[in-house]
């Protein structure tokens, strides 16, 4: 028999880096098992590859939206969705599939599915199992030991010489460190006693968190409810950003034996003992140039070149503050100018392209100990003897640059960092106790510590820094390894028919307390750049009605479309809306929209259906949001029924706290619209909660007065899902 060749084709759908990302530590390790890897895009079907030429692939992609594919990746998904094709057309070709995905959404890895189903349908053969990622309890929990087992599969398909495989092996040991790890008495001292530990490399890198769907809030922030009851203050009121000298001795004040428990700093039995399976280090492959002609213009901007859709200017014209002082969160309603190239539709999103904060870039270069060439000119290049294979210099890196810039607008430093980022600050670290405990948090072993003491607290990598003074990476290896700064979407709470040259979003402003790793109180990305740029023009709701509007701040943003979260066409179409908090952000821009349609001869002669909107918040006097634009669109009856409820003023069980509540309180005149009117169902807000509960609430009200069972109730809810009638945009 032949030998086969050694290459197989390497395909990733990625909408904002993560499958990017792991399809790059894939390459990385192809080399080491003696395998020719050719890695692409989706978007480069046709262009870079044919599946119609291959014989083995292997596919990482993501899902976004409502169950989506990427954007990159829609023309390939097309594709392959033709009915021309034979079920035999793909038959030569085998593959293995990893799908990322959200458990939270509706849709988990629908995109993934679909592409696996299909392939199947049209006679590919899957030659290692699919692996379906949750980054609702940690990509890497399922990302890690897929690529552990893909090489085997792939050597036993390739027919080289591997021991047999049946896709759920234990890891592929690349190579082996020796180290020791020295014991610490209580007193923190060294000890005689020393044990060897066996580090055994593997693979598992990636970077960037993939949002399946946007967030109108921050899409990377942690969720404000958890921290509802802790402080609130923030890096510009009081306790925040000190400097660097002050955070590393409070840091290093508490021991790592004042406790029996675990913590970011202390492993305890039987990790602190064990043998542990870390990452392969990448090769490095950047380096950064200061000798270069320092006339030269940095990009001050964000990087455009990797960008899907276009990016254009904004000014933001007007602050409203939406909550009232005692308010447990600041919502904010911006309103942004826009040119007349940039088109939406209500139900949309726009994605706001941020920068770091000024404060904690400065902190992490010092920490670095590179503020003193923080604003040199510098040329981001590739290392002439890189072993890095098909290296190049990621997109979002601009060449010509500072590090100041570099850490302000291209890199996130907020991410919580990936296994790979860890792996690096081991090469960097001194104190033997601290290398340990960094080979543990990016260990196979230390999955249960990364996931309670790096991923859940949402820590940085300044914190991770902080945690660990003994730790000075370089930073050439930190920017090839942390993640793209990734724009955040928010909802459009306006129509175009309204308001043509103007856009409106709203979102809460993300307050975070120092504590549980992290070393110091933050605000949001996105949402604290937007507070501190607007915080001298900012009025409350109501005092804005008569006031001239200023232009306070430039921004880029871009459009995204949302397919189907939209109003029907056939506006004789009855509306069920269900947003409570922002969530009802949308909403506002649909009732406009229905207003300005009602007014227009256009529709003179049509009947419009009913609209009943779902809202809820906390206190009626504090967060009750858009509430006199609500007011306004019921009395000049676009919106039909507004039930409002308020979860801190519930006094009986029988008043409603949440929306769900109300839809039972209403469940009659709710079903007649679904049943009689063939009403569509827009649900907008939190999806690990609220999302979940208003699903359960449509159930049991079937069951109760259409006396459905379990069963049947759900495959109604997904007939109204497939028949477009059961809208969902929500975030974690």
């Amino acid at each position: 028999m032949p030998l086969k060749r050694k290459r197989f084709l390497l395909l990733y759908g990625s909408q904002t880096g993560q499958a990017d990302a792991i399809t790059e530590e894939i390459l990385d390790n192809s080399a080491a098992h003696g395998l020719e890897c050719e890695r692409h895009c989706l978007s480069q079907a046709e262009k870079k590859f044919t599946l119609e030429k291959e014989t083995c692939v292997v596919i990482v992609t993501s899902t976004t939206g409502d169950g989506e594919p990427p954007e990159t990746a829609l023309k390939f998904f097309r594709r392959l969705k033709k009915k021309t094709h034979s079920s035999d057309y793909l038959s030569h070709l085998n593959y293995a599939l990893l799908g990322l995905g959200d458990s939270n959404y509706t849709n988990f890895c629908n995109a993934g599915k679909t592409l696996d189903k299909r392939l199947e349908e049209l006679g590919a053969k899957r030659f290692y199992l699919s692996g379906w990622a949750d980054d609702a309890v940690g990509l890497e929990q399922v990302v890690e030991p897929w690529i552990e087992g893909l090489f085997p599969a792939l050597l036993k398909f390739l027919s080289f010489n591997c021991p047999d495989f049946s896709g759920t092996s234990q890891i592929t040991e690349i190579c082996e460190i020796e180290v020791e790890r020295s014991h610490f008495d209580k007193d923190g001292e060294s000890s005689d006693k020393k044990i060897e530990t066996k580090i055994t490399e593997s693979n598992g890198r990636f970077k960037e968190k993939e949002s399946q769907a946007k967030n109108t809030t921050d899409s990377t922030e942690p969720n404000i409810d958890k921290f509802e009851s802790e402080s609130s203050s923030t890096i510009s009121n009081g306790k925040g950003l000190n400097e660097t000298e002050d955070l590393v001795k409070h840091i290093g004040d508490i021991t790592l034996e004042e406790s029996t428990k675990p913590s970011l700093r202390k492993s305890i039995a039987p990790l602190c003992d064990a043998a542990v399976t870390v990452p392969l280090l990448p090769a490095a492959y950047l380096s950064i140039n200061f000798d270069i002609d320092q006339d030269m213009k940095p990009s001050l901007l964000p990087s455009n070149s990797s960008a899907v859709t276009t990016i254009s200017e904004a000014t933001v014209i007007r602050t409203d503050i939406l909550t009232s002082k005692e308010a447990l969160k600041k919502t904010l309603r911006l309103r942004l100018k826009i040119g007349e190239e940039f088109e939406y539709q209500p139900g949309d999103s726009v994605s706001v392209y941020c920068q770091n904060e000024e404060k904690e870039v400065e902190m992490l270069l010092k920490r670095l100990n590179v503020l003193d060439k923080a604003d040199i000119i510098c040329q981001i290049e590739l290392m002439k003897d890189t072993k890095k294979a098909k290296a190049a210099i990621p997109l979002h890196i601009p060449t010509i640059t500072t590090l100041r810039s570099l850490f302000t607008y291209n890199i996130d430093i907020r991410e919580p960092p990936k296994k790979a980022v860890i792996r690096q600050l081991v090469e960097g670290t001194t104190n033997p106790q601290e290398k340990r405990r960094l080979q543990e948090l990016c260990s196979k072993q230390g999955m249960g510590d990364y996931t309670s003491f790096i991923r859940n607290p949402e820590i940085s990598i300044l914190d991770l820094l902080l945690a660990f003074p003994s730790c000075n990476p370089d930073v050439d290896r930190l920017i090839e390894s942390l993640p793209k700064l990734q724009p955040r979407p928010y909802s459009a709470c306006s129509s175009p028919l309204k308001t043509p040259q103007h856009l409106d979003i709203a979102f809460n402003v993300i307050n975070i307390p120092e504590g549980d790793g992290r070393s110091f109180a933050r605000q949001g990305v996105c949402t604290g750049m937007l507070d501190r740029v607007t915080n001298q023009n900012q009025i409350r709701e109501e005092s804005t009605e008569d006031r001239t509007d200023t232009e306070i701040f430039q921004l880029q943003i871009s459009a995204r479309p949302n397919q189907y979260f939209r109003l029907p066409s056939d506006v004789s179409i009855p509306l069920i809306l269900i947003g409570p908090g922002t969530g009802v952000a949308p909403f506002v821009g649909f009732l406009q929209h229905r207003e300005m349609q009602k007014n227009s001869a256009k529709f003179a002669d049509q009947a419009f259906g009913e609209i009943f909107l779902f809202f809820g918040c906390r206190n009626r006097s504090q967060d009750f949001l858009f509430k006199e634009e609500l007011m306004r669109l019921q009395k000049v009856d676009i919106l039909s029924k507004l039930y409002v409820s308020f979860s801190r003023e519930a006094i009986s069980q029988e008043d409603p706290k949440y929306v769900q509540d109300n839809i039972k309180r209403n469940a009659e005149q709710v079903l007649q619209l679904i049943y009689n009117q063939k009403a569509v169902i827009y649900v907008c807000g939190d999806a690990k909660n609220m999302a979940k509960d208003v699903n359960q609430t449509f159930m049991k009200i079937l069951q109760e007065k259409k006396e459905m069972t379990e069963s049947e109730t759900k495959s109604f809810i997904t007939k109204l899902r497939l028949e477009r009638r059961y809208l969902e945009d929500v975030w974690t």
